[in-house]
């Protein structure tokens, strides 16, 4: 049995109120001055015979990014299918349920074996397949922007919002890449950016850092990488195609500039850190897309309907695929409720420790 840790408790306890507070004033701004009846009549009346063809495109988006995933970890260790799509499946629910996105270090920690790989090159893997869609998707929102009219509330916002998400991408890729080059000056830098606040924590993130870069061998073969951005334009322009479909059932025909200027939005939104199943900020970014080029009368109902409903489905499909695996013997791990507390850091630092 594990021993009581207060202060993880506390700081537990402190993350996850943090996220409930974020996600609660996002419905409040959404849903503040609406017709709540409206709304929900507006639901209730949708035409759900697209629900069918948006599910099918969304699973197949999922098994875009499971292979894509495992192009990335090729030149570490080429996994067998059946436990990256069991990681994949654990791991993508674990990001919608648990809050501030600290999912998304269930991955790399329920893939790693320890021996051919180990977590700090899955972490890796996982660093560069957030960075390289952060980059794709503002370049698309940033696109699908030239179409919205000048005179469309919350365009600056939104503009700004991702070209602030691009530049971000970019400082982190151009970082990844003098690591990649010159591990002893970028573990230098990360010391020297941390030394005057804490020496204690500059040695302990430089360590970390270093298992992290020498983690960083994910570069495929010139196959693996034309393969790696085929999925990523695939997946991503046919998570478009899914928005673009449900919301037909809401009365709303988007065009494709349209679509991908609400999944770009969608997308730099569910980046603010929430609560638990990203709930508040997925609507407020879908009311927002849609509020740039439909009539203000339609979103404050039918797209205030249709974004709770885009969220509730998306949620109950990773939900779904990923409950089966949660005890699945593919895993190192029984599940990512049993994943230790600081289980990746432990392991980065105990890689650190080996070399």
């Amino acid at each position: 049995m594990m021993p009581f840790d207060a202060k993880l408790l506390l700081r537990r306890s402190a993350r996850a109120l943090a996220g409930f507070v974020v996600s609660a004033v996002a419905l409040w701004l959404t849903l503040r001055g609406r017709d709540l009846n409206a709304i929900w009549r507006a639901i209730i009346g949708a035409d759900y015979t697209y629900l069918l063809p948006f599910t099918v495109i969304v699973v197949a988006t999922y098994f875009a990014r499971v292979v894509r995933w495992g192009i990335l970890l090729e030149p570490t260790a080429r996994v067998p299918f059946a436990r990256l799509n069991a990681a994949s499946a654990v791991g993508f629910m674990a990001v919608l349920i648990l809050p501030f996105r600290l999912g998304e270090l269930a991955r790399p920690y329920l893939v790693a074996d320890g021996v051919q790989l180990r977590v700090s090159g899955a972490l890796s893997s996982i660093v560069v397949e957030r960075v390289v869609d952060g980059l794709f998707t503002s370049l698309v929102l940033v696109s699908a922007l030239l179409a919205v009219p000048p005179e469309a509330n919350a365009l600056r916002l939104v503009r700004a919002g991702g070209v602030a998400v691009f530049l971000g991408f970019s400082a982190v890729l151009g970082f990844l890449f003098l690591a990649y080059r010159n591990r002893e000056l970028a573990v230098s830098l990360a010391h020297r950016l941390v030394a005057p606040l804490s020496p204690r924590l500059a040695a302990r993130i430089s360590g970390m850092m270093d298992a992290f870069i020498h983690g960083l061998r994910v570069i495929p073969s010139r196959k693996g990488v034309a393969a790696f951005f085929a999925l990523t334009a695939f997946y991503w322009g046919m998570s478009g195609f899914a928005i673009h479909v449900l919301a037909q059932g809401f009365g709303f025909h988007l065009s494709a500039a349209a679509t991908y200027a609400v999944l770009g939005v969608l997308v730099v939104g569910v980046m603010v850190p929430a609560g638990p199943g990203m709930v508040g900020t997925t609507q407020a970014a879908v009311v927002l897309g849609l509020s740039l080029f439909a009539p203000r009368e339609a979103v404050d109902v039918r797209g205030n309907a249709f974004a709770n409903v885009l969220w509730a489905a998306q949620f109950a499909i990773q939900v779904t695929l990923g409950l089966p695996f949660l005890w699945s013997r593919h895993l190192r791990s029984r599940g990512m409720l049993h994943v230790p507390a600081g289980a990746v850091t432990a392991e980065l630092e105990a890689e650190e420790a080996k070399r």
